[in-house]
């Protein structure tokens, strides 16, 4: 169902969110010193163009926590132990991207960058650690909620379906009736039927309308990018 698909997803954000902080606290450590002894365009670009290469890699990640949630998205036992997993890799990730800055630092020779631009990018950084922190110190009750969601949503989608089933039946009856050819035993209460089961088809749609909104909104709040 493809709002499975999407908390699936969703989901996966919070272990990226995990590395991206991780990411940008070491990005804005290193702001007081490019400041004053800067690497040179070239290095600058590689740690830019290596930056780049973890993020592709925690997209192959995501796509991969987006597999197995389709498989069985209400698994949190299962869950569970992938997350650790991937929190143990993300921490070791993180130590080697620390060496490779550090060792970018010691290396480093001063380059002429606009100052503006460079204040501009570590307010944006700043901003977005703070968005993902929030997301990372309410990470357990996020995920419940969309736990939460997802299971009304599933139940909600039962609902329209056996509505939509118990309409159809009454529209055979009502349409005998307009044909006037019946030989059953219809009338115009059967269409009355028909249009009150209707209305209760709209309202589990609504229903259903609302709740994947619900989640959307909840996705779009954990969901966080690195600023470009």
């Amino acid at each position: 169902m493809p709002s499975k698909m999407q908390n699936g997803s969703t989901t996966s954000s919070l272990v990226i969110a995990a590395f991206v902080g991780s990411a940008i606290g070491f990005i804005l450590s290193t702001a007081v010193w490019q400041r004053q002894d800067r690497p040179t365009q070239d290095q600058y670009q590689i740690a830019i163009d290596e930056n780049q290469q973890w993020k592709e890699k925690y997209t192959q990640l995501d796509v991969r926590y987006t597999q197995l949630e389709t498989q069985s998205s209400l698994d949190k036992k299962q869950y569970s132990a992938d997350l650790n997993t991937a929190k143990t890799q993300l921490e070791q990730q993180k130590k080697d991207f620390e060496a490779k800055l550090a060792q970018l630092k010691k290396q480093q020779k001063k380059m002429t960058v606009s100052q503006k631009k460079l204040d501009t990018k570590v307010v944006a950084l700043k901003v977005t650690a703070e968005k993902q922190k929030v997301v990372l110190d309410n990470s357990k009750e996020l995920y419940q909620q969309q736990l939460k969601l997802q299971k009304q949503i599933d139940s909600a989608a039962a609902d329209v379906k056996k509505a939509q089933a118990v309409a159809k039946e009454s529209k055979k009856a009502c349409d005998e009736f307009k044909s006037g050819t019946s030989w059953d035993w219809v009338s115009e209460a059967d269409c009355t039927k028909y249009e009150a089961k209707l209305d209760i088809v709209e309202g589990e749609q609504a229903k259903l309308s609302a709740l994947n909104s619900e989640l959307e909104i909840l996705n779009r709040k954990i969901e966080i990018s690195l600023p470009e």
